[in-house]
């Protein structure tokens, strides 16, 4: 059966393959996350709708997917030819499909584990969200003063600002055209 990149969103048309996380011949649950796509605006989670063994991905690391197209292929009847512990298999890149010039760049190639991405914002969904406000997942209690950021009032500031700053204004010493206050 194949699943299709499903809708991000009203104004999203397209994301782009961030990573695989479940392999080719690799059994997945229902709910297993199988791949992340991300957008201008979100990553998603791709999850499997049902239990089964991954076939076929329709495409690679870094390849742009529109929503709608075919995304990867399931078979409920499989039997799994990679074990879910081992890491993913990673998946080609455009980069390393392309024939190389110089046998010096393949020595300088970078270890594919460096080219998996991780995305920078985290989906957490309406679960995840009730799971925060609520006791399950308790956010950490650091006491803040309460004036924290704050200047502190010296005693003769703080009379000035109960009394309107009348206290502390300057007493004038003659009152004419040119006012002169006393220092």
């Amino acid at each position: 059966m194949t699943i299709q990149v499903p809708t991000m969103g009203d104004s999203i048309t397209e994301g782009t393959i961030v990573e695989w996380t479940a392999a080719v011949g690799q059994a997945v649950e229902t709910d297993d996350v199988v791949a992340l796509i991300e957008t201008d605006k979100v990553t998603v989670d791709i999850k499997a709708d049902r239990n089964g063994v991954i076939t076929k991905q329709f495409g690679a690391v870094d390849d742009t997917v529109e929503v709608g197209s075919s995304l990867y292929e399931i078979d409920t009847n499989a039997e799994a030819t990679v074990s879910a512990d081992a890491p993913p298999a990673p998946t080609p890149t455009k980069e390393e499909d392309a024939p190389t010039e110089a046998p010096a760049a393949a020595a300088v190639s970078v270890p594919p584990t460096a080219q998996l991405r991780t995305p920078s914002i985290t989906f957490l969904g309406k679960e995840g969200w009730m799971r925060r406000l609520s006791a399950q997942e308790a956010v950490p209690d650091t006491p803040i003063s309460s004036m924290y950021g704050r200047p502190v009032f010296s005693e003769t500031e703080m009379e000035a600002l109960i009394l309107g700053g009348a206290n502390v204004a300057p007493s004038v010493v003659s009152m004419s055209s040119t006012t002169v206050f006393e220092k």
